[in-house]
């Protein structure tokens, strides 16, 4: 009787210059779309071309911060915060309606003031004993 193993086709071949190691857990490069050992992983180690193009993005994109509109306040985010209801950017820190005095912010009324009243009326119905 003969027994015939099928090779499995488990992992893939380093694509640095002449390693071609046969690595079972790869790493694709998000850069240049190519299949690296543990070795070869990092741009640097393996000559990414889009290393020099990823940081020109990087350097081209410009410093902005979105200043806070609440007075006196001298908080600034990276990204705008901007309420939903008056439309103003603010900082984290006063985000909600209630921390940057919003235009918009409707009165609250108290909570459960049915619930409260059914409650008393009620209790004014009962006579104890």
């Amino acid at each position: 009787r003969e027994t015939i193993m099928a090779e499995l086709d488990i992992g893939k071949h380093c694509q640095f210059g002449t390693c071609n190691q046969k690595d079972f857990l790869p790493f694709f490069c998000d850069g240049c779309s190519r299949v690296f050992c543990l070795h070869h992983k990092g741009r640097e180690s393996h000559c990414c071309s889009e290393v020099s193009l990823r940081k020109d993005i990087f350097k081209s994109v410009s410093n902005t911060s979105y200043l806070c509109s609440f007075h006196d306040c001298d908080g600034k985010e990276l990204l705008p915060v901007v309420c939903p209801y008056c439309q103003k950017n603010v900082c984290l820190t006063h985000r909600h309606q209630d921390d940057h005095e919003c235009e918009k912010l409707e009165a609250h009324k108290p909570r459960m003031s049915a619930t409260q009243q059914l409650v008393k009326q009620i209790v004014g119905e009962c006579t104890i004993f």
